[in-house]
């Protein structure tokens, strides 16, 4: 099976996908009930994940939005980084990876549902990241890689086949345990501070991991620019510390956006995953001239 893993990974990267990585079905033991992949797909030996990262110019537009006030350029984020391009690149690719594998196998494969516009999340796509080998989990509770840091989105396919595992990501910490600056930059300080809480905790095979669980209502007040403050049209959300009730009763009373393809725009944050500086964030941002840094926006706050 070692060649057909091969040939998978080298059809993903003709697919234009950036990294490609496998699991065996044992590194999800401690998945919660319903989100197993045995749960989706009966038999599930292997999950593969494959990733396309976010273009370095798509990512700078965050920068112009957030440094110098041009909030019309995360339309470009919006398209091109978050809710379409990237996500339609993986459920093509996921479709291909699966038709691929069923072509050229006897093994059955189920592509999942990618992005912020799918019907149900079958399992964690940050987790099967994780446990392919792409990367660890930062602070922030997303998922970073080496070369790219949080830039990088990743898609899931189930497949029957008894593929051989990737080693889980043994590298550099990606993350430093002296680093604030997701923090710092959350708008809605929907990630906590260190120290101020209990982290949540994950097994996956030989490895454990600790992040913090990020305040969802919070997140997602900035995320959909439920406020004027925060780039809205109108005030939606003013609660400092909404609940889930709040976050809904807000999302109703948004108007339907007609334009785009979500129901709700939901692209108008991305903060921690652009200031981040994992993946080598100074070399392609900040010796470039593309982001002043993390502290332009803190500045032009006060």
């Amino acid at each position: 099976m070692e060649m057909m893993k091969e040939q998978i990974k080298a059809f993903s990267e003709s697919l234009g996908m950036a990294v490609c990585g496998v699991a065996g079905v044992e590194r999800f033991a401690t998945s919660p009930e319903g989100k197993h992949p045995c749960d989706i797909l009966p038999g599930c030996k292997s999950v593969i994940v494959i990733g396309v990262n976010l273009l370095d110019g798509v990512v700078q537009a965050n920068f112009r939005a957030f440094e110098d006030g041009r909030a019309d350029l995360k339309g470009i984020y919006g398209t091109y980084g978050y809710t379409m391009l990237p996500n339609f690149e993986l459920t093509y690719a996921c479709y291909a990876v699966a038709k691929y594998i069923e072509a050229n196998s006897e093994g059955i494969a189920t592509p999942c549902s990618t992005g912020p516009m799918t019907n149900g999340l079958q399992i964690s796509i940050r987790h099967a990241a994780v446990a392919a080998g792409l990367g660890q989990f930062g602070y922030m509770s997303i998922v970073l890689t080496p070369k790219y840091g949080p830039r990088i989105r990743f898609g899931v396919i189930l497949t029957t086949l008894e593929l051989p595992q990737d080693p889980m990501y043994d590298g550099p910490e990606l993350c430093s345990p002296d680093c604030t600056v997701c923090q710092q930059v959350c708008p809605t300080e929907a990630i906590r501070e260190k120290g101020s809480h209990e982290l949540d905790h994950v097994q996956m095979g030989d490895k454990s991991y600790d992040y913090t669980h990020v305040n969802l209502p919070k997140c997602r007040k900035a995320l959909q620019a439920m406020t004027k403050e925060l780039g809205g049209t109108e005030d939606y959300l003013l609660e400092e510390n909404p609940t889930l009730a709040d976050l809904t009763n807000a999302e109703n009373r948004m108007p339907i956006n007609v334009r785009g393809l979500q129901h709700v725009d939901s692209w108008h944050c991305g903060k921690c995953q652009a200031y981040c500086p994992a993946g080598d964030w100074a070399e392609r941002y900040k010796k470039t001239g593309l982001s002043k840094g993390f502290k332009a926006i803190l500045n032009s706050a006060e």
